[in-house]
């Protein structure tokens, strides 16, 4: 294997994002031109599984941060009920979501399942809401904490509107 060889290869997975300069795109198309080894490695499958493994695991890393950060939200608004700070703060946590997965589903999911099932634990052993585990209980904790998810998503979901405009107009 020559030296070429090895840039190459180091150099295929950005090629493939298109991610490089012009003068190394055309260096990796004469190289991959001339050598049939190189040309395998560049069609082969599992290299392609392999190139992007450690970024799944970043990203699998990223969404348990933005989950904490989303359960953390919802148990500051409950402990503290500081209205303002709830707003503000659900407010610029779907801004900052959509800014990094640029995806309003993940927006979505990541800002109402945890507060859903925060609300769900919070309320479940407290007095006011449930006395005898009735079915009738149970449905209206499921109704209330659905109720406050969506409250909190609805701020997230502005705040990942915000996001989108301030996309478009840096773009």
């Amino acid at each position: 294997m020559s030296q070429e060889c090895s840039i190459v290869e180091d150099l295929i997975p950005l090629y493939k994002k298109q991610a490089l300069q012009k003068p190394t795109v055309a260096f990796i198309e004469q190289h991959l031109a001339s050598c049939q080894k190189c040309q395998q490695q560049f069609t082969s499958s599992k290299q392609l599984q392999i190139e992007y493994l450690p970024m799944k695991r970043t990203l699998s890393f990223f969404h348990i941060v933005f989950i904490v950060l989303s359960f953390m939200f919802a148990i500051n608004s409950s402990l503290l009920g500081n209205q303002k700070g709830f707003v503000i703060s659900y407010a610029l946590f779907g801004c900052l979501s959509y800014l990094f997965y640029k995806n309003i589903w993940i927006i979505f999911i990541i800002s109402s399942v945890p507060v859903f099932v925060w609300a769900i634990i919070n309320n479940l052993n407290n007095e006011l809401y449930t006395t005898s585990y009735s079915l009738t209980e149970i449905g209206a904790l499921i109704v209330g904490a659905g109720y406050i998810a969506l409250l909190h998503t609805i701020f997230a979901l502005l705040g990942a509107a915000f996001a989108i405009l301030l996309r478009r107009i840096f773009k």
